[in-house]
């Protein structure tokens, strides 16, 4: 019977590494996901959901004119969060013809991040981003 039990634990253990690996999310990565709002934009709709599976969704928010979201896949690479989004998966609440062109790969340099925010740069810009929790 002892055996039976640690041969479960085992077991247990081996398939929650194997879940947790089959994200291929870095260490940093792991630190900064969940769905994130820009405050100006919309306190209550994520425009960047980071999920631990890897999967992201992002969300180009103008209220009162268009709303449009795209899949894809996310993690940290060196010092940056790279998005890497897949155009077939946009679907778009408004004049599909204001989408304007959506790159393959979006990244972006983490300035700072924490349990509450991140924040993040592109050619001298910051972008600031709430974490919904």
């Amino acid at each position: 019977m002892k055996i039976f039990r640690t041969h479960g634990l085992l077991s247990i253990l081996a398939g929650t590494m194997l879940i947790q690996s089959c994200s291929h999310l870095s260490s940093e990565a792991r630190e900064i996901v969940g769905n994130y709002v820009i405050p100006e934009v919309s306190d209550n709709v994520p425009v960047m959901e980071l999920n631990r599976d890897a999967s992201c969704l992002v969300r180009a928010i103008r209220p009162g004119v268009i709303t449009y979201t795209v899949r894809g896949t996310w993690n940290v690479e060196n010092d940056s969060l790279v998005m890497l989004l897949d155009k077939t998966s946009v679907e778009v609440d408004g004049d599909a013809s204001l989408v304007g062109d959506i790159p393959e790969r979006y990244s972006r340099k983490i300035v700072e991040h924490s349990d509450l925010s991140l924040e993040l740069e592109n050619e001298g810009i910051l972008y600031y981003y709430k974490k919904i929790i």
